[in-house]
């Protein structure tokens, strides 16, 4: 083209940047009255209820018990779980009662063992509504037991699971959760009793690593941070003190020392210290195909894997981390392949439909060899500070490539603790983990998979034509624990690598999707993790979520940063408070009205950020914020939804969750308005938000006003049925409004000023 020749600009039509400040509304909460009372079984319940209670008096001095503080289960019946039925009316501070955290089918409760036998009348006489509500509601209480630090799993289950280390085994302990601070001090006492006895620790925190008494480079000044904060056990307690909970790694030499501990009403949870590998790959060489000359302005992908040892992939290394897995135990040949992906996949794959994306690696040398045996992985505390460091001193890394899974698979309704620990640093140090779901033949993803913050990639085959196909087999399935929507997208997991080898798995659909996301990360003006991974899964190639696709195939030539003339996309970020409804007025373009109705297609998509509302004891209540949001139009009579939304609470909450995902932070929708079209009521459409919080008592909040706003990252997409400029007519009636989503671009419109 001339233009081209000319060393103009081509005609951009980039991704648009919305301005456009929320017009906020009021919204009015409700409280348990008459009608909320389940009749049919408030007098059995009142029975029962007052006879369990009867029982725990009776028989306290059997279970776990720190200062006259003991810990019940209260499980909720199947029609009670939605936040509005929290018996908090019931369990109250007057009647020593404070709640912990969600558990299981219920809640975890603080409860003073003087008012056991206290709770006996109160059922009976049961004098308030709100009373009647929640004796109507709850199905059962029990006393947690030493027994459910095991979670249902037998002493010899978790100990044959535990990888070997020096003289015993290592565990991850989580120190049972209390709200009374001299209750915890004498739980924290007992605990720290058994240690050298019972359990001793690894050693210190990065002590794998060695020693520097001179930090010279960015990661070492960082480990000395890392380290200052004190040994691992030290850490442990005093997040424990700060926070309510803790966990901590450590080595118990016998069945029996488990036993013990177990035993010793000091744990909440105990689990075999989580094993990473990465897919199996074949051997390979160095690299037949030659670097591009001008790789220093090409976006940097941090890679935690086995290392990088090809020395022809040295000038796309922009920088290497101490290693934490050293030498021949580190598994360089996939940390190799994984790099040789990230850095030129394309290259090696001309056959599929891959854009042109050349990336620099950051080498994290932190993943072993199966065959090195469990002796050589890191402790998972070891990984998550070690990670943290070498985060900290890459500031201008900002994606990260996992393709590195746990043996074990994801609980459904348990975050695993990599899972939120990654999602902690993510969140803190602004970064977009891209994490392969797993493989093998199980039935669910495997952590880190389950972390809320990252692209999580599973895997697809290629087509003749080289475009996505069928489902990877040994890919592994979501959805994810606690409402995750896992995986988010897929990409090829047939490729070949480094040496021209022939290698599957997800790992290597991780690997391509980073440089994706590295790129998009470069491009976007304003880029955020979150907006990213928003505008990755809004143009993937599905119109829902299934649990082999997620979302739907990354795999196009066509970049997520632009559009076409015919379709025009908005994304923008709002921070967003509970207790108002938020509504943004777009108008609708020319090129969508047919005959006088709405027509075309159209497409939302919304990611939040649910921290600080975000808790790995909560079991399957993980999530304490989740957001709805819909694409309305104005109908003869009023604002209806086009697409989106969740009328939840026309269902029963467990259906919501399993058939709405309403617990989910993604929320995708798309949707063909219809050929018939649509009678419009007014010239505008309007994108509705809402925030909902629940379990506020968990985080340390009293009240939903004293929570922060909520981050959300949104995109929209709005496409004419038929060939059109719908693109500039969309600039034209927002042009105060919207701006290039992407760096060095001009907004252009045919035939404009």
């Amino acid at each position: 083209m001339a233009e081209e020749s000319s060393g103009r600009r081509p005609l951009l039509r980039p991704v648009l940047r919305f301005t456009k400040a929320p017009q906020p509304a009021a919204v009015q909460g409700g409280g348990k009255g008459r009608k909320d009372i389940r009749a049919d079984r408030i007098g059995r319940q009142q029975g029962h209820l007052a006879s369990v209670f009867e029982g725990l008096a009776s028989t306290k001095s059997h279970f776990i018990d720190y200062e006259e503080k003991t810990l019940v289960c209260v499980s909720m019946f199947d029609d009670s779980h939605a936040p509005s039925w929290l018996p908090s009316g019931l369990f109250n501070l007057d009647r020593g009662a404070k709640f912990v955290v969600p558990y299981r089918d219920g809640y975890l409760i603080q409860i003073d063992t003087e008012f056991l036998k206290l709770y006996s009348g109160v059922i009976r006489r049961a004098l308030t509504i709100v009373d009647q509500v929640d004796i109507s509601r709850v199905r059962d209480v029990r006393a947690f037991s030493a027994q459910d630090a095991l979670a249902g799993r037998g002493l010899d289950q978790i100990w044959d699971r535990a990888p070997e280390h020096g003289d015993g085994r290592l565990f991850f302990a989580r120190l049972l959760p209390l709200r009374d601070r001299d209750a915890a001090e004498t739980m924290i006492g007992k605990f720290q009793a058994m240690q050298d006895q019972t359990f001793h620790s690894p050693g210190g925190l990065l002590d794998i690593l060695g020693s520097d008494t001179l930090p010279m480079t960015p990661e070492d000044r960082a480990f000395s941070v890392i380290r200052s904060r004190g040994d691992r056990l030290a850490l442990a307690l005093r997040a424990y003190r700060r926070s309510g909970q803790a966990g901590v790694t450590v080595v118990i030499k016998q069945p029996e020392h488990l036993e013990a501990l177990v035993g010793s009403g000091t744990l909440f949870r105990i689990d075999p210290s989580p094993r990473l590998v990465g897919s199996p790959g074949m051997p390979g060489g160095e690299p037949d195909r030659p670097l591009p000359a001008m790789l220093e302005m090409a976006p940097i992908v941090g890679v935690v894997d086995g290392g990088l040892t090809a020395e022809s992939y040295r000038p796309a290394e922009a920088w290497a981390a101490p290693p934490l897995i050293r030498g021949r135990l580190a598994d360089a040949r996939h940390g190799n392949q994984i790099s040789s992906i990230i850095i030129h996949g394309h290259d090696w794959n001309g056959t599929l439909t891959l854009p042109p994306l050349y990336c620099r690696v950051g080498t994290v040398q932190a993943l072993s060899k199966l065959s090195a045996g469990a002796t050589a992985a890191a402790p998972v505390d070891d990984l998550i500070a070690y990670l943290e460091a070498i985060m900290m001193a890459h500031p201008e890394t900002q994606v990260w490539n996992f393709s590195m899974n746990q043996l074990e698979p994801c609980d459904s309704e348990q975050v695993s603790y990599l899972g939120h620990e990654l999602a902690k640093l993510a969140r803190r140090y602004s970064k977009l983990p891209v994490i392969s779901v797993g493989n093998g033949n199980e039935h669910a993803l495997k952590p880190p998979a389950d972390c809320e913050a990252a692209l999580t990639v599973g895997g697809h085959l290629a087509c003749l034509q080289g475009g996505p196909g069928a489902a990877c087999p040994i890919s592994l399935p979501g959805p994810g624990p606690c409402g995750m929507l896992k995986p988010d997208v897929t990409n090829f997991s047939h490729v070949r690598a480094i040496g021209g080898a022939s290698v599957k798995g997800s790992s290597f659909s991780a690997g391509l999707t980073s440089s994706l996301a590295a790129h998009t990360m470069m491009r976007l003006s304003d880029p955020s993790p979150d907006m990213v991974r928003a505008l990755l899964i809004h143009n993937a190639q599905s119109d829902r979520f299934t649990p082999t696709s997620g979302f739907g195939s990354v795999a196009s030539v066509v970049p997520p940063w632009e559009c076409d003339e015919s379709s025009a996309t908005l994304m923008w970020q709002e921070d967003l408070r509970q207790g108002a409804a938020f509504y943004w007025d777009v108008p609708i373009p020319p090129a969508l009205i047919r005959n006088g109705k709405l027509s075309g297609f159209g497409a939302l998509t919304a990611v939040l950020n649910p921290h600080p509302l975000a808790d790995d004891l909560a079991g399957p209540n993980y999530f304490g914020v989740r957001v709805n949001t819909a694409l309305q139009y104005q109908a003869p009579a009023s604002f209806k939804n086009l697409l989106g939304s969740i009328e939840t609470d026309q269902m029963p909450e467990m259906t919501a969750r399993d058939l709405e995902h309403k617990w989910s932070p993604v929320r995708h929708h798309q949707k063909d308005f219809g050929t018939k079209g649509l009678k419009l009521g007014g010239p505008s459409l309007r994108v509705f938000a809402r925030i909902y919080v629940r379990d506020l008592y968990a985080f340390g909040f009293d009240d939903a006003a004293e929570t922060p706003p909520f981050s959300v990252s949104f995109v929209l997409t709005l496409r004419s049925r038929f060939p059109s400029d719908l693109y500039d007519q969309m600039v034209t009636d927002l042009r105060e409004y919207v701006e290039p989503g992407i760096i060095d671009a001009d907004i252009q419109i045919e035939g404009g000023a």
